[in-house]
């Protein structure tokens, strides 16, 4: 059932992001006047399909993407060249830029769309204590003796489940009692303090502070166990319950990633609960960059912040506002991911998936429930835009380059170069494609085969 679910939410992810993809060509492209001929998801062998028109709508056997033919695309060198109406090449070169961009704008809101929905129709969101991240110096938190990693449980006696309006409370206290002590609850390393702290006044925002960065305190339960990682080769599972990393005791994410983050490329030995019984498990973390923190190390794991939940919800407008704005995170962080990888700082190795780590994810995104498989969906949609926009020969990148190139010049790109640089472009695609399914392959048969981890 598990394998079938991985199927199913596999094609289906791709499936959806490919026709988007495709469909924005299509449109632009009979939009512009250009004949299609063929509109296919998937490639090799067709499954069923019919023609209406001039067009062939058709769904082949490999679902791993797909394409639209349009009459006139690829003419081949040393043929003469006759541009008929309705052909690709009838058209200005801007016209032409503007169908191969359609696709990958098309990823691009479809994502806006999707994430724009999830926020509008509202979700579930963990209903969680703060933990203090950062402290400024000469602040009221530094004279409190406040330390990172403290959690916040109670101010003024009164308990604190929400991080996002913990700074809210420390204003209101601020200003029903100016310049007198609040008493902060919190927990450190598992014991329970009281501490004094007397909120101040910041002239900037008229606010009364502590001086303090927050997010939200996870516990040391680990939520998910991320496909393809080196906790999934090692054996996590959810649920699982971390209680030291190499011997030191650990109650929460934060303390967790202090002890995992140094340990990037060194064996490292967790002591986890499992129902009823305590197992070590070893594991080596992988490289991540992450931003103001440089290389670090990770296993793969998210932690369950709170088993208390609320619904969050946001007016229309604001709600796809939130969708562009996550798009374009999604956007920088691939982008960073992929720089990372050519640079060398980051292994290709540990983070580069293919095909069937797609599908594995989307398997366990839908198991997770809808709004995490439809972020996911956004996700890869972003992905595909990216990817079909590097200026690789033969992708909608590369080809908008030598449109330009023809806008410049006032003459196409010479077809004998085109017809090489495609050739390239494919052999460097296919060769990335090789190296992700190999990715792919180890990382599910080299832990049952006693390979690395």
């Amino acid at each position: 059932m598990q394998t079938i679910t991985v199927i199913i939410a596999g094609v289906l992810a791709l499936g959806v992001v490919v026709f988007v993809h495709e469909l924005g060509h299509f449109l632009v492209a009979k939009a512009a006047g250009i004949r299609v001929l063929k509109f296919s998801l998937g490639f090799g062998k067709k499954l069923i399909g019919f023609k209406y028109k001039e067009t062939e709508y058709v769904i082949s056997a490999l679902p791993l993407g797909g394409f639209v033919k349009m009459a006139g695309e690829n003419p081949k060198p040393g043929e003469a060249l006759v541009v008929k109406p309705g052909d690709f090449t009838s058209r200005p070169w801007w016209a032409r830029v503007l169908v191969l961009l359609a696709g990958p704008g098309m990823n691009f809101v479809t994502a806006v769309l999707v994430l724009g929905l999830i926020y509008w129709i509202g979700f579930q969101v963990p209903l969680a204590q703060p933990q203090v991240m950062e402290i400024a110096a000469g602040s009221p938190a530094q004279v409190a003796e406040l330390q990172t990693g403290d959690v916040v449980l109670a101010l003024e006696n009164e308990p604190v489940e929400n991080w996002e309006k913990f700074s809210d409370r420390i204003n209101a206290l601020g200003q029903a009692q100016p310049g007198q002590a609040g008493q902060l609850t919190v927990q450190r390393a598992g014991e329970t303090l009281n501490l004094l702290v007397y909120p101040e006044l910041d002239p900037e925002s008229g606010r009364y502070r502590l001086g303090i960065t927050i997010a939200p305190a996870g516990t040391n339960v680990i939520d998910r166990v991320f496909v393809g990682t080196p906790a999934e080769r090692s054996g996590f599972k959810a649920q699982d319950q971390v209680l030291a990393v190499e011997g030191e005791r650990i109650y929460n994410k934060y303390e967790f990633q202090q002890l995992v983050w140094p340990r990037a490329k060194q064996p490292t030995r967790f002591q986890v609960a499992r129902g009823d019984e305590v197992i070590e498990l070893k594991v080596t973390p992988m490289t991540q960059q992450l931003p103001g923190k440089g290389t670090v190390g990770v296993i793969g794991v998210n932690f369950v912040i709170s088993d208390k939940m609320q619904t969050r919800q946001y007016p229309f407008f604001q709600a796809f506002g939130l969708g562009a704005r996550q798009t374009y995170g999604i956007g920088k962080m691939i982008l960073t991911a992929l720089g990372q990888m050519i640079t060398g700082k980051v292994s290709a190795k540990d983070s580069l998936g293919g095909p069937i780590t797609i599908m594995r994810m989307a398997g366990q995104e839908a198991k997770s429930g809808a709004k995490d498989f439809f972020f996911f969906l956004a996700a890869i949609s972003v992905m595909l835009g990216i990817i079909n926009l590097l200026p690789i020969p033969i992708m909608d990148g590369g080809n908008t380059v030598f449109l330009l190139i023809e806008g410049l010049i006032r003459k196409p790109v010479s077809l004998r170069v085109q017809e090489v640089s495609q050739q390239i472009g494919f052999v460097l695609l296919v060769a990335i494609m090789v190296f992700a399914t190999y990715n792919d392959i180890y990382k599910i048969v080299a832990p049952a085969l006693g390979g690395s981890p």
